[in-house]
């Protein structure tokens, strides 16, 4: 079953769950990983945006100040 590149959004989920409906274990295994592997880079994204922006407003210069307060503070046994 073949579907053009360039089908509208609001078809494109109907066409996927008919694609997953006919799907093997193995293939549908291999979308799994795939799936994970893109939400894996998105967190990262996420994640290194955060950062920039943490490093950006200097809160990594103040970051040993902030362990030794924590550290102050809770004690440990």
């Amino acid at each position: 079953m073949s579907y053009p590149a360039n089908i509208s959004v609001e078809q494109l989920k109907p066409m996927l769950h008919e694609k997953i409906e006919h799907m093997d274990a193995g293939q549908l295994s291999l979308l799994n990983r795939v799936v994970l592997q893109i939400e894996a880079e998105e967190l990262a994204d996420r994640l290194n945006d955060a950062f920039d922006s943490d490093h950006e407003q200097g809160k990594f210069r103040q970051l040993s100040q902030f362990i030794l307060k924590f550290r102050a503070e809770h004690r440990y046994a």
